[in-house]
């Protein structure tokens, strides 16, 4: 039986540098920068992972704006229910009660120029009738901006006569709040104000 014989050291050392360089070489021919073609492959399909990934955010972005945009529409609707059902009722019917005892009132419904939003106000007078225009610095009132961001009314309360008082913004309002009874308490303290400054000479 004859045995082969034993590769002498060099030999040895000639084969680890072939495989080495065949293992080196394994993922394809270099490009002279140590890059391989499928390592430039693997670089460009991340752009895959990158395009999905900013398509889902852009999807899920669409998808709140759809919601929020729902949420809007039914919030003004139901402030335009409260408003004919129950804010317009109450003011109209202080307005009436001013009259009867020699005051005067209106009920104006706007928009607001600035926030382009709905708006409610109950002008007043103490005696005799509004005479032009109602303003902030002539008369008492009673303001609702509906504030629809933030899902609430903004009240504005203005308890200006005989050039004295102030306009202030004041607690707001949800819409689960709003009540006759609660639009009654705030005009009644608008009121009250009011007519204390003919006592403050």
């Amino acid at each position: 039986m004859t045995t082969s014989p034993c590769p002498d050291q060099s030999s040895l050392d000639e084969g680890a540098k072939v495989d080495d360089q065949v293992e080196i070489g394994a993922g394809g021919p270099s490009d002279g920068r140590g890059e391989t073609a499928n390592g430039h492959a693997d670089s460009v399909g991340d752009i895959d992972q990158i395009l999905e990934k900013w398509t889902h955010r852009q999807d899920e972005f669409a998808q709140r704006e759809v919601q929020a945009k729902a949420e809007e529409e039914e919030f003004l609707k139901g402030f335009r229910a409260i408003s004919r059902c129950v804010i317009r009722p109450a003011m109209e019917a202080i307005v009436q009660q001013l009259r009867k005892d020699g005051g005067d009132g209106m009920v104006s419904d706007a928009e607001s120029e600035a926030m382009h939003r709905p708006r409610l106000i109950l002008w007043m007078s103490l005696k005799g009738k509004i005479a032009g225009s109602p303003r902030q610095d002539l008369n008492p009132y009673l303001q609702l901006d509906l504030d629809i961001p933030h899902r609430r009314v903004d009240v504005w309360e203005g308890d200006m006569w005989d050039n004295l008082g102030v306009s202030r913004a004041t607690a707001p309002w949800e819409l689960k709040d709003i009540s006759t009874e609660g639009i009654n308490h705030r005009v009644m303290g608008i009121l009250d104000r009011a007519t204390s400054h003919a006592t403050e000479f």
